[in-house]
């Protein structure tokens, strides 16, 4: 949180890695984050069709020639383009309304599922049922293929997406009025948020499920998607479950339109820095709209371009959360460094005093953990979690090429790609650093 108060400024972990440890970890921060917030972007809007499917089934199934899902995935990403373009005004009343329709619509649907449609006992939410993936008895427990260490750490894997995201609260500092604050109360509000919605809403909409066989068949199906939505559906009936899923609608897309917002800006702030290709192009302001248009032209381009390769999309959200933890880890491990050597000094707004070298140590094993997560490759895990390479590049199936590196995962590979063209850009090609001159060093290393 202290980096927050220190270095309000977009670009956020990249900015706060390059201040506390040295431009080359910083610079692989911001590479590594900038490609997974483009992937993310591309795997939240290619969820914005999942409930405006359910709302109105009657769309048809191509439209321009597209799959209709991804056709609205790429009309999702024009309309976030838009509003980011139009300015930072405007993103921040369309947000409100996304913050107001969760507060109400997961808060309060989510309460009614869980205070007056449950139809599963608590303990369903503990011990899960027996399906036809797993033996009776050991549905959730030790043995299915992990040990209790295992288990745990599967069972973190909800978290992963949930818990991940928040500096984007903090990326929009130099637009913020009094940033050293209102950033870390906002990260602060939304990680509690977050927590609290997520509760209500996952536990409730488990117990609400009425058909457990039926929403079974259709987990396991091509049509997995709609999970979710039937059971909506089926616990709060067609009207209600519709105003419902279009609640959840608002929540996709304003996400969609605040990941996209941070990732443009951190592309802004590398390129003002002349550490991305044609960095000039990307660190300028339109003086019309007052954003950095191209580099929102390029966020959109560059999160279109998934749907070409392949009608996988889903799993994409894989390879763009685990870059995010592994730039978060990048970063706690700078920070961690600076800290050993005295910072802050600095008095700042919020500061975690005394406790900040464990604070951080956590963060540390935390995101290994969840490093781990992603990079566990085996049995269930492989088809849902982290798949491999062939079974994402659908579109480009026939090419031999795929069949010697077809079989890495998803993961893996896109690590193995981000550093080595990353590797050959940074240290074959890299040029002197641009700071602006209102830019602030950390104590740590100004010593």
């Amino acid at each position: 949180m202290p980096t927050y108060s220190l270095f309000p400024i977009a670009g956020s972990i990249y900015q706060w890695s390059k201040r506390l440890s040295g431009f080359t970890l910083g610079w692989f921060t911001g590479w590594v984050y900038f490609f997974a917030g483009v992937l993310t972007v591309t795997s939240v809007a290619f969820t914005v069709p999942i409930p405006l499917l359910a709302i109105f089934p009657n769309i048809p199934a191509t439209i321009l020639g597209l799959n209709n899902a991804v056709f609205i995935a790429l009309v999702t990403i024009i309309l976030c383009t838009l509003i980011n373009v139009a300015g930072v005004r405007l993103v921040s009343i369309i947000n409100n309304i996304g913050v107001a329709a969760e507060i109400i619509g997961m808060f309060g649907f989510a309460l009614i599922l869980l205070l007056f449609n449950n139809h599963q006992p608590v303990s369903f939410l503990f011990t899960g049922p027996h399906t036809s993936l797993q033996s009776p008895g050991n549905e959730w427990t030790p043995g299915f293929g992990v040990t209790y260490g295992g288990a745990f750490i599967a069972a973190l894997f909800m978290s992963l997406f949930v818990i991940y995201g928040f500096d984007t609260a903090g990326t929009l500092g130099e637009e913020t009025r009094n940033p050293q604050k209102n950033a870390p109360r906002g990260v602060l509000w939304s990680i509690g948020l977050s927590f609290i919605a997520g509760l209500l809403f996952l536990g409730g909409t488990l117990l609400s499920i009425k058909n457990y066989p039926k929403i079974e068949g259709i987990a396991q199906g091509t049509n997995f998607l709609s999970t979710l939505p039937q059971i909506i559906q089926d616990a709060l009936g067609p009207f209600w479950g519709n105003v419902y899923l279009f609640v959840v609608l608002i929540a996709v897309f304003v996400c969609t339109l605040a990941i996209q917002s941070a990732t443009i800006r951190l592309m802004f702030s590398m390129g003002r820095d002349g550490r991305l290709p044609f960095g000039r192009i990307w660190g300028t302001v339109n003086p019309t709209f007052h954003t950095p248009l191209w580099a929102g032209i390029a966020v959109a381009v560059l999160s279109a371009l998934p749907f070409l390769v392949s009608t996988a999309i889903g799993v994409i959200v894989t390879a763009a959360t685990g870059l995010i933890y592994v730039s978060y880890f990048m970063n706690n491990a700078a920070s961690l460094s600076a800290r050993l050597r005295g910072w802050p000094r600095e008095i700042t707004p919020f500061r975690l005093g005394r406790w900040g070298i464990l604070i951080n140590v956590l963060a540390l094993i935390y995101g290994g953990l969840m490093i781990i997560n992603f990079l566990w490759f085996g049995g269930l895990r492989s088809v849902y979690t982290n798949p491999a390479l062939n079974l994402v590049l659908t579109s480009w199936s026939s090419i031999p090429v795929l069949n010697v590196i077809g079989k890495i995962p998803i993961f893996e590979f896109s690590l193995i790609i981000l550093f080595g063209v990353g590797a050959i850009y940074w240290f074959g090609f890299k040029r002197r650093d641009v700071i602006s001159s209102g830019e602030k060093r950390a104590e740590a290393l100004a010593d």
